[in-house]
């Protein structure tokens, strides 16, 4: 069968995505695909895959290529502002976590055990932890965002860190080396501490970039509209949406900080919810999954509860 990049040709001709069966094509994709472990969310990928600007996402059936401005491995910055703005990366992860969720009781239950590797409990306990996060946010959202820069955020990294210690510890005691572990650790408790004491400073930064990021990624975006009018790959109104979506947000670094901190914790919260409400969903479907194949197996109906 012929290579996937045979297919890739409308491409270059104004198309912006292609999207070719697997049963077409050699599989799996071999050299010089490798897969991209950090990619802008899309709904039904399980893998990714980068051939210089050619970016494939695999589906269950078939794989959909779209092709980059910018190779990330070569131009990683332009990358980011061109192919991965912000505001699309907002938009693509909202749009791929409420398919997925619409979608998560839909799937095969003896595929969803083999793909899934935690518990169903784990699901549940874990996207209750996340709702509840999402609901914390949310409040602070609407009354004041900064204690999440100040306090939860810092503490998110003590925490992180006290939990590398305790497995670098954990892994000396037992005769391996858990140097590096005890190192990370100690740096993310010293970090999570500074960040507490100067939260001002990293939040700074944090906008900052933000702003490079977002008015960068309008530039370009907006440029391409104008400059190329119709044949924009991605869609005339798309592109200027997502263009004027990112001048916005680095407009609104000097023109209204405390209202823009407001504004990406809400959409944390938002995000937050959504992941939460997924695991939770997941985790209900896995033990309605295992109930079912149970049954097979022993041939006893499932409980009600299972």
């Amino acid at each position: 069968m012929p290579p996937l990049i045979d297919f890739l040709s409308p491409l270059h001709h104004g198309v912006w995505e292609v999207t070719v069966p697997k049963r077409d094509v050699t599989e799996p994709l071999i050299p010089p695909w490798k897969p991209s472990p950090v990619n802008v969310p899309s709904p039904g990928t399980i893998a990714s895959y980068r051939n210089g600007q050619y970016h494939a996402h695999e589906t269950g059936d078939d794989y959909r290529v779209h092709l980059d401005r910018y190779d990330p491995k070569s131009h990683p910055v332009m990358h980011l502002v061109s192919d991965a703005p912000l505001a699309l990366m907002l938009v693509e992860t909202m749009v791929t976590l409420v398919v997925t969720a619409k979608d998560a009781r839909s799937r095969d239950p003896a595929a969803r055990l083999l793909d899934l590797r935690i518990s169903a409990w784990m699901r549940l306990a874990l996207g209750g932890l996340v709702l509840a996060l999402g609901t914390v946010m949310l409040l602070l959202a609407l009354g004041t965002p900064g204690i999440l820069f100040r306090a939860i955020i810092p503490a998110l990294v003590v925490a992180a860190g006290l939990l590398m210690l305790a497995n670098g510890g954990r892994l000396h005691v037992g005769g391996g080396s858990g140097t590096r572990q005890i190192t990370g650790g100690l740096a993310l408790v010293a970090g999570g501490m500074l960040m507490s004491r100067f939260w001002q400073f990293y939040l700074v930064l944090i906008l900052v970039l933000l702003a490079t990021w977002s008015l960068s990624s309008a530039a370009v975006m907006l440029y391409s509209v104008v400059r190329e009018r119709g044949r924009v790959p991605q869609g005339l109104v798309f592109t200027t949406v997502i263009g004027l979506a990112s001048l916005l947000l680095g407009a609104m670094v000097f023109t209204n900080p405390t209202r823009l901190i407001g504004v990406l914790v809400l959409l944390l919260a938002v995000i937050a919810l959504l992941v939460g409400a997924l695991l939770v969903v997941d985790g209900i479907g896995m033990r309605h999954a295992s109930g079912l194949i149970g049954a097979e197996e022993t041939g006893v109906p499932p409980s009600a509860g299972a």
